[in-house]
């Protein structure tokens, strides 16, 4: 087992060292081959990293945690969906477009499903039951959970968004442009799918799903929340798009002061109603954007 540990040290090393070259390359032609050498051999070092964790912690006793750490797994996930988005770009489609922008988000979505059923599910580190999930759960408990999600994210939602304004006055920031515009009914459909559906429920799998569970075995419920509302809030950070460090620096406090309260409220969900009920927050919270995303671009078109 230590062989695995130097192994997945080695490679992540040689991954970090191509993708520093990669980005020093920029616009050269060699350059989209040195990302995707880095990008392999960084999956196969957090991926042998994580397999170390998990023989390792197999020996742990009952409840405590038995799987590989959540931040290693967001490693393993952003690369494999680095993978999965390369047929879109071989195909040149452009993600700035809602068409092109379902696409990624059907590549990021797979990429949580895959990397959460090896390293959770096919590991036993998580079950179904620690997702809340039962094996033939009732249609009234169902309901209850999806209803309680979707309330809890209609009363957050004008909270996050005084907290916006005010801390984008405060900071001279404005937060990163994620969603595409949408120019057509078409277009509605795409960034829904996307946006709205897609992208929550594979990150409710890694970061409630997973992640939570991991610290619910291992710290309990106040110090699961806490860390996981850290980890999800600080995981944005990669959206943000400046020119400068200091303008960088504004929008990664911004980003991370306003997605904390949504990360805590979707934990809470969570452990007090299951997989379902964060789902259906972060669903009803990303929809509740890309309609207001839509009714602005329809008043200023």
């Amino acid at each position: 087992m230590p062989a695995l540990y130097l192994l997945g040290w080695l490679l992540s090393a040689v991954g970090l060292g191509l993708l520093f070259v990669a980005i020093q390359a920029g616009d050269q032609a060699y350059g989209p081959l040195l990302l995707l050498a880095a990008a392999i051999f960084l999956g196969f070092g957090f991926s042998a990293s994580a397999g170390y964790q998990i023989v390792v912690r197999s020996r742990r006793p009952e409840p405590l945690f038995r799987g590989a750490s959540p931040p290693l797994l967001l490693g393993i996930q952003i690369v494999v969906s680095v993978v999965f988005s390369l047929p879109i770009a071989v195909l040149g489609v452009p993600i700035t477009d809602p068409p092109g922008f379902l696409l990624a988000s059907v590549a990021l979505f797979m990429a949580y499903v895959v990397v959460v059923w090896v390293f959770g599910f096919r590991s036993h580190a998580i079950s179904w039951r620690d997702l809340r999930l039962a094996a033939r759960p009732s249609a009234g408990r169902m309901l209850g959970d999806f209803g309680t999600g979707v309330f809890a994210a209609i009363l957050l939602w004008p909270i996050t968004t005084t907290l916006l304004v005010v801390l984008s006055l405060l900071l001279n920031s404005t937060p990163a442009e994620i969603v595409p515009p949408p120019s057509s009914a078409a277009d509605v459909v795409f960034l829904a799918l996307g946006a709205a559906i897609l992208v929550p429920a594979g990150e409710e799998l890694l970061f409630r799903g997973y992640s939570v569970t991991a610290w619910l075995k291992d710290l309990g419920p106040r110090s699961a929340l806490i860390r996981s509302t850290v980890f999800f809030a600080l995981a944005h950070i990669v959206n943000i798009q400046t020119g400068t460090f200091e303008a960088g620096l504004r929008q990664a406090v911004l980003t991370v002061a306003v997605i904390a309260p949504v990360g805590l409220v979707l934990g809470w969900l969570f452990v007090r109603r299951g997989i379902v009920a964060s789902i259906a927050g972060h669903v009803t919270f990303n929809l509740i954007a890309v309609v207001l995303l839509t009714l602005s671009q329809a008043i200023s078109g």
